[in-house]
């Protein structure tokens, strides 16, 4: 076929790296939710995903938002526009990687005649083609899993949560890729799992990754059908009536100021009618930590402390500036000009404080965090102090300034790692008296107190429990978006323990949990 040189300069131009959208959109065609065969018209999550992809992306996701496809086609295009090119797609079951290649194989013949390659193979879920590119689709798990491949094209792992063996998989994957790949790991988040590890690590510049998030409300182009029919069932119900935003409650509420429409407000209503809010979460999540939540394994209700974070942003409750705190020991200064030390109410006259301290050695890096947790005695969080820099002996300190400044707050603090220097520097050099304390017996059945918490097993699962009542029946008032995140990745472990997820801290948690003994133990020592 003869080309003018007005659409070889626009061949040109479709050929180059920034353009892939254009090229997809213009050669192109797909299936549609009714089957019919149309140009790819990318929706602006496709786009945004694809003008944003770079060497290593991760992508937490609502369901059935089309990337899978967006990936085909991305293969296709990498290996038409360079030889040699190898890309592989690989999905978390035999039956959906059948699917896949199923999109890849309509996309491909959807081609021109002029410009689609010719085949070499077209089997095994794989097509090569005779400019020495091709496409692989497969199955996470399969012992030969990319054996032998050097992938310098579209790498897709789709549904990465749903993976076994999941960190030696990706080790594998990511030795055979090259600089020049395009590494995309892509999944509902199902929980907290090897991928919600590498997505928070992404969140926090731990890792290479760059992270997206796509939820429901974003996906409206790809629902449009269902939303009509779930509208047309609300109707029938309603006398014809339509939901409006009055007619909310206060979630959604919150996801219409995300961009949520009244039809997709009914359509949301009947899915969780069909399931469970917190399966809806886990399928549709408007946020990422929304996707996080699995019922029962997280210890503290995920949806309220959602709702209490949502308020803190609506209220805009923020710690103090350091202007704004009068009184202030010198001490604390540097703590507060660096965020260790976070404060939203300055003592008050006659109040009584209660905190709860866990220590850490102060390593830094991504070790544990020695970290306070006050509130006053009506249980609203006045102070928060959250640093892994600081050793034991400085932090002692710490606690000696805060304690004192809080009206000789009571202090209870764990004896675990550092915190028996910790305790032993608080109560002999500095003479701070009132601290927990708990009751025990020597040789001659007589009465021993022991300064700080002991934790076992025991204490800490009745301790974890306490913080647990106490959070969901509203006794406690926390304004600490630090702990609250927390408190999201801590979970109760199939042995019955109380931890962190992998890759997450608790450190706050604990500072949470050791201020409601100190509270529920109710001795006060003045001096």
């Amino acid at each position: 076929m003869a080309l003018s040189r007005q659409n070889m300069e626009k061949l040109r131009w479709l050929w180059a790296d920034e353009n892939k959208i254009e090229w997809i959109e213009t050669f192109l065609k797909i299936a549609n939710k009714e089957g019919k065969i149309v140009p790819f018209i990318l929706t602006d999550e496709q786009r945004a995903f694809v003008s944003g992809l770079e060497h290593k992306n991760i992508i937490s996701k609502s369901r059935q938002l089309g990337l899978s496809v967006v990936c085909a086609a991305l293969s296709i295009r990498k290996c038409i526009v360079q030889d040699n090119t190898t890309c592989v797609l690989i999905s978390h079951s035999q039956e959906s990687t059948n699917k896949v290649f199923a999109k890849l194989k309509q996309q491909f013949y959807s081609l021109p005649d002029w410009l689609r390659p010719d085949l070499l193979t077209n089997n095994r879920q794989e097509l090569t083609f005779t400019n020495g590119s091709r496409i692989s689709c497969q199955t996470a798990g399969n012992k030969d899993l990319c054996r032998g491949d050097t992938i310098n094209g579209v790498l897709h792992m789709s549904e990465y949560a749903l993976w076994k063996n999941q960190d030696g998989q990706l080790q594998s994957l990511m030795q055979a890729s090259t600089e020049s790949a395009q590494i995309i790991i892509e999944s509902t988040t199902k929980g907290f799992n090897k991928f919600t590890e590498l997505y928070m690590q992404s969140i926090n510049n731990e890792n290479d990754f760059k992270p997206f998030f796509f939820n429901f409300i974003n996906g409206r182009a790809l629902f449009e059908n269902q939303y009509k029919q779930s509208v047309k069932s609300y109707k029938a119900r309603h006398n014809g009536k339509m939901l409006t935003e009055d007619e909310y409650d206060e979630e959604e509420k919150y996801l219409a100021t995300l961009g949520m429409t009244p039809d997709q407000a009914v359509w949301r209503r009947g899915k969780i009618a069909e399931s469970s809010l917190d399966a809806f979460h886990e399928e549709f999540p408007s946020t990422f930590e929304e996707s996080c939540i699995v019922t029962g394994s997280s210890v503290f209700d995920n949806s309220r402390v959602i709702r209490i974070q949502q308020t803190i942003t609506e209220k805009k409750v923020k710690p103090l500036s350091l202007d704004k705190i009068v009184g202030l020991p010198q001490l604390l200064r540097p703590y507060v000009q660096n965020k260790s030390l976070l404060i939203w109410d300055v003592p008050k006259y006659g109040v009584k404080y209660y905190a709860g301290i866990d220590v850490s050695e102060g390593l830094g890096g991504k070790h544990d965090y020695s970290t306070i947790f006050m509130v006053d005695a009506d249980g609203k969080q006045v102070l928060e102090f959250r640093n892994n820099k600081t050793k034991p002996y400085t932090f002692s300190d710490v606690c000696d300034a805060v304690g004192r400044w809080y009206n000789k707050a009571l202090l209870t603090v764990e004896k675990a790692s550092g915190g028996h220097s910790v305790i032993e520097r608080l109560r002999y050099e500095k003479h701070y008296m009132n601290m927990t304390k708990y009751k025990t017996y020597d040789e001659y059945n007589r009465t021993v107190w022991q300064v700080g918490f002991s934790t076992n097993n025991k204490t800490k699962s009745i301790s974890v429990n306490d913080a647990r009542e106490w959070f969901e029946k509203g006794l406690i008032a926390i304004k600490s978006n630090n702990l609250l995140e927390e408190m999201k990745t801590f979970v109760a472990q199939d042995n019955g323990a109380f931890n962190a997820v992998v890759g997450s801290h608790d450190d706050l948690v604990s500072g949470f949990w050791l201020c409601i003994q100190g509270m529920k133990n109710g001795f006060w020592y003045p001096f």
